[in-house]
């Protein structure tokens, strides 16, 4: 029987059309506004580079100027030599020609003392005992032949700035230097801006203004507005504001550009670029990128065209629709599309997967329940549990203990005797859970083990470890850790602390987190070095360790247990636990904290191990 069902292709081809003319049309608007905008930022930071340039040249001009002052003297044989015949004289007709110039010239011996000077006050004067002449005092040492000096207040009388410049005479009798005034240098720097710019161009039409100090043109790509104000340009400055690399848009003699305005020594550089020339290269990646774009959306929409004739995108949109709360674990969800024969065929065979799923995933939970509560007991197992572990010793009582989570988890201790008179302890925290987490605390705890007793001290036990533990470490687990060598005899606590929970000490009943600072911790980062510190404990000290498990214990209202609330705890006064049995105050004091996070938790399900190691230190009889 002929089917009466409507065909689809030709709403279809219609919504693929309109797609495709919308997708084309989003797609031009963005590559025109990507292109723009990195046409733009180009543009701009060419007339920046260009700026740059010019300001860099107009500073180097300026200043090798003012050494050809110098040049002029030297090379003339005027001033050739430090070593005059009648320097008072030649003082005289200087200061006669050149002080209303504001041009300042000075003679300079061998022992820095100033010989001749334009300025009369001047002579005699030890260039050692002046800030700012002392930094001529290179040209007498040999390090350079020549100097020149940032514009500075002089050592005579800081009110007058002067721009100085000094080099070498070639028979090494001293040296000659040159001041100017900040008026005369710059307008020397003005000169010198208006040659630096006049030939240079940006881009094809682009350009560089110069503007002294009074807002003046020095030189213009338009010749008629040399000399005039530059507002009459179009330019606005303030000159009461710095300027440095400014970009800005506006109308420069009448053109829309880009300008980019930069002050250097008393004038300001400017350069221009106009946007119509920014914009037709915009225009001509454009015309190349749309007709591109549309060759490629038409090879697209007739290949979709061709693909999805055959399509019942009703149907596809059921299946996925089911499929998709199946992915979200409502695997009870049933597909029942049956317009056509392999729409049928497809719902079934996805049905039988599903329950064949379903079967398959109960199995492997209980595999799982099973190998987690083995691994649990394979993990408590290799923890020391018989206590007290030395009961030879009796310079100090030791307890610990370890509460599993219902998840396999990471925390473990450990303590051994180093030597006869040294007693090492150790609590750690893996930052996996479950079995990846469970593995590699049996590595660090193996690792660890083997480096402390080999007698390492603890610093070097975890920098060694940490290399160790870095090593094919893929999944990215850490280990918090911290460690310590107790000296029976003495007291002295040796510590390294690998990222690991502050201890407390208790010391005469009262509580006090033990601060140290902590390193990085453990397979955390390749190359770590720890650094080993030290805490002086006396006798009937109490120290106590624990994984965040105990201070981050939650109620049922998702309260965590805290820190201030174990300091609390533990600051007994007068009243110490009661030992209960052959584990003495070291084990009264672990399980008075496991009874109280238990009240304060009421029931709730625990979510982390809850693991502690108490030391109390009783000293040698």
């Amino acid at each position: 029987m002929k089917s009466n069902k409507r065909k689809i292709s030709l709403i279809i081809t219609i919504w693929l059309t309109v797609i495709v003319m919308a997708a084309c049309a989003v797609s031009a608007a963005l590559t025109y506004f990507t292109l723009s905008r990195r046409a733009e930022r180009q543009t701009t930071a060419l007339i920046k580079q260009n700026v740059e340039d010019v300001s860099t040249d107009i500073g180097e001009m300026a200043d090798d100027a003012l050494l050809s002052y110098i040049d002029q003297f030297i090379e003339s044989e005027y001033i050739y030599s430090a070593k005059i015949d009648n320097p008072d004289a030649l003082s005289k007709e200087l200061h006669d020609y050149y002080t209303d110039y504001g041009i300042e010239v000075n003679v300079v011996n061998t022992d820095g003392i100033i010989i001749v000077s334009s300025v009369p006050e001047y002579i005699g004067f030890d260039m050692h005992t002046g800030e700012q002449a002392s930094e001529f005092l290179v040209l007498l040492d040999g390090s350079t032949d020549e100097y020149v000096q940032d514009m500075k207040s002089i050592s005579y009388d800081e009110s007058i700035l002067m721009k100085y410049a000094g080099k070498r005479f070639h028979d090494g009798s001293g040296f000659l230097e040159i001041g100017l005034t900040n008026k005369v240098y710059y307008d020397e720097i003005s000169r010198q801006g208006k040659y630096a710019a006049t030939n240079r161009r940006i881009g094809e039409n682009g350009y560089l203004l110069i503007c002294g100090a009074d807002m003046n043109i020095l030189n213009s790509y338009h010749n008629e507005y040399t000399g005039k104000n530059i507002s009459d340009a179009g330019i606005v400055i303030d000159p009461d504001k710095e300027y440095s690399y400014e970009t800005k848009r506006c109308d420069v003699f009448g053109v829309p550009s880009y300008i980019n305005i930069n002050q250097v020594k008393g004038i300001y550089v400017i350069g221009v670029y106009s946007v119509r020339e920014a914009i037709t290269s915009v225009n001509t990646m454009m015309s190349a990128s749309v007709m591109l774009e549309v060759i490629v959306f038409a090879i697209l929409f007739v290949a979709l065209i061709i693909l999805l004739r055959k399509l019942i995108v009703n149907n596809m949109v059921k299946v996925n629709d089911a499929l998709a709360q199946i992915t979200e674990g409502n695997l009870d969800e049933k597909i029942d599309v049956r317009d056509t024969y392999e729409f049928d065929t497809l719902s079934n065979d996805i049905n039988a997967t599903v329950d064949k799923l379903k079967e398959y995933i109960a199995e492997a939970a209980a595999r799982i329940d099973a190998d987690l509560e083995i691994a649990k007991a394979i993990q408590t197992s290799v923890l020391p549990n018989v206590f007290p572990p030395f009961p030879d010793r009796n310079e100090f009582e030791l307890f610990a203990s370890m509460y599993a989570a219902k998840e396999v988890g990471g925390d473990f201790y450990d303590f051994y005797m180093i030597n006869e008179d040294t007693l090492g302890f150790l609590i750690a925290d893996v930052s996996g859970k479950s079995i990846p987490g469970a593995m590699f605390m049996m590595t660090g705890k193996t690792i660890i083990k083997s480096l402390a007793e080999s007698g390492l001290p603890p610093a070097d036990v975890f920098t060694i470890a940490n290399e160790k533990l870095c090593e094919g470490n893929d999944a990215g687990l850490f280990i918090t850790a911290w460690m310590g060598y107790l000296d029976l005899k003495t007291g002295v606590l040796h510590v390294a602390n690998a990222g690991h929970n502050p201890p407390v000490l208790i010391r005469d009943g009262k509580a006090e987190y033990v601060t140290l600072k902590p390193g990085l911790v453990l397979a955390g980062m390749d190359g770590m070095v720890y650094k080993e510190q030290t805490v002086q404990l006396q006798k009937g000290d109490i120290l106590y360790l624990y994984t965040d498990g105990v201070t981050e214990a939650m109620d049922a209202e998702e309260k965590l247990y805290g820190e201030d609330r174990l300091k609390k705890l533990l600051s007994f006064g007068e009243k110490y636990p009661v030992p209960a049995d052959k584990n003495g105050v070291a084990g009264a004091v672990c399980k008075l904290v496991k009874d109280e996070v238990d009240a304060f938790v009421r029931g709730a399900e625990q979510s982390d191990d809850i693991t502690m190691l108490c030391v109390k230190y009783l000293g040698k009889p």
